[in-house]
């Protein structure tokens, strides 16, 4: 199995139907995706604990542990297509009104010849489209951050059948 250097070809895909709980893999898998169009950038995500320290009187290192998980806050990135399925769905759910979490799914080109890609879900808020300056030859894009709110779950590469 290769390893890739790079991003490209990765894809992002979303669902327009809520998911305000918790899922497991199998539920991921079997909702119905719609691929986001233009993605030029997608954020960091992942597990990202608070780190808790206390100093005692009688250890000579400060003790820590981790706290809190923070699954991330990526911005996705897209040049502006206002017909593309996907990015119709992250504007709805970026609607500020709008307050349901929007499942996401990441889909890396890294499996190789034989092999499938890596693939994360998670869920979470969407803020935006947020629409970044820019000079004459820039692009028009839109930028969308997703508060996750449940960790991504990953599903390694393997071998196809």
């Amino acid at each position: 199995m290769a390893n890739k250097a790079t991003k490209k070809g990765s894809k992002v895909y979303v669902c327009s139907t809520a998911q305000n709980s918790d899922l497991i893999l199998s539920a991921f898998a079997a909702l119905t995706w719609v691929q986001v169009g233009k993605v030029g950038n997608i954020g960091d995500f992942g597990a990202d604990s608070a780190m808790n320290s206390y100093n005692t009187l009688d250890e000579p290192v400060t003790q820590k542990q981790k706290g809190t998980a923070n699954a991330g806050d990526p911005q996705i990135e897209v040049a502006s297509i206002a017909t593309d399925a996907g990015q119709v769905i992250l504007r709805m759910f970026g609607d500020p009104l709008n307050q349901d979490n929007m499942a996401i799914k990441i889909e890396r080109n890294d499996g190789g010849a034989g092999f499938t890609n890596t693939i994360f879900y998670s869920r979470g808020v969407v803020s935006g489209p947020l629409y970044p300056g820019g000079g004459s030859d820039d692009f028009e894009l839109e930028r969308y951050t997703i508060g996750l709110n449940q960790l991504p779950l990953r599903v390694n590469p393997a071998v196809i059948p």
